[in-house]
């Protein structure tokens, strides 16, 4: 297993990049982590393989600016704890 700090930092930009199409406080959250800024990822196109939809188009378009997403109406499948947990091998 790999984790995101181990990754190539192209690896580790798309990750923050993806982040910030979910809600700019995990996107920021996650870069200052890792050292990745809003302006390392906020011109990435999105990857050939990858659809937008309108909403997502959007969100791409005020990347950093759009506050949290709207998830009125969506049910929750599962629920990771706000919490750190230190896995020892």
């Amino acid at each position: 297993m790999t984790l995101i700090g181990q990754a190539a930092r192209a690896v580790q930009e798309r990750m923050v990049w993806h982040f910030y199409l979910v809600d700019d406080e995990l996107g920021a959250r996650v870069g200052e982590g890792l050292g990745v800024g809003l302006a390392d990822v906020k011109d990435l196109p999105p990857l050939a393989s990858q659809t937008l939809s309108e909403e997502e188009l959007e969100r791409l378009k005020n990347l950093g600016s759009n506050g949290p997403r709207d998830v009125e109406g969506l049910t929750m499948t599962h629920c990771v704890p706000n919490e750190h947990v230190v896995v020892t091998r």
